[in-house]
């Protein structure tokens, strides 16, 4: 006859192997759950990144970069704002620039995009923008005491900076 305790033993030790299987499954599941989430996580910056990269390549931003953006000069910010006025087509141009490149500075900033690829795509442009028209923004952030104008965009050029020293503005030598 079987004893009673032979079978509480065999029945311990169905429930301890039950439990055995269902941790590795546990952990089989959640190995597999952290590949998915990376593999979204790297496609989601890959689509921000291909989002810039389409603003980059449209002809209307070439166009307004290649001609106007380099055509603007000044010797202070006075002069800029004489030549240059609130709502002139170059204004608006030059504001387009900085607000994108603010909203690029967030995205780094809060880590939705990889900064050596990010420096790969834009940090020519950037480093050449901000090396320019920053004296213009330094003047502005005083006159209208809003110290934080822009300040993403500074990150941004800071943060290229590091990656790529080697580029620099360089007056009367646009890309």
């Amino acid at each position: 006859m079987v004893d009673l305790a032979e079978i509480q033993a065999a029945y311990y030790m169905v429930a301890a192997t039950g439990v055995l299987v269902a941790a590795i499954y546990y952990v089989l599941n959640m190995r597999a759950t952290q590949r998915n989430m990376k593999m979204n996580l790297e496609t989601r910056q890959a689509q921000l990144l291909m989002s810039i990269l389409n603003r980059w390549t449209e002809t209307e931003y070439n166009k307004k970069w290649q001609t106007t953006l380099w055509n603007i000069n000044w010797t202070d910010y006075d002069d800029k704002m004489k030549k240059y006025p609130w709502g002139s087509p170059e204004f608006i141009d030059e504001g387009t620039l900085w607000n994108y490149f603010e909203s690029i500075g967030i995205l780094l900033e809060e880590g939705l995009i990889d900064a050596n690829m990010l420096s790969k795509l834009i940090a020519p442009d950037l480093i050449q923008f901000w090396e320019k028209f920053s004296p213009f923004l330094f003047e502005m952030r005083k006159r209208r005491g809003f110290p934080q104008l822009y300040s993403k965009t500074e990150y941004l050029y800071n943060e290229m900076k590091k990656l790529r020293p080697e580029w620099k503005y360089q007056p009367n030598k646009p890309f």
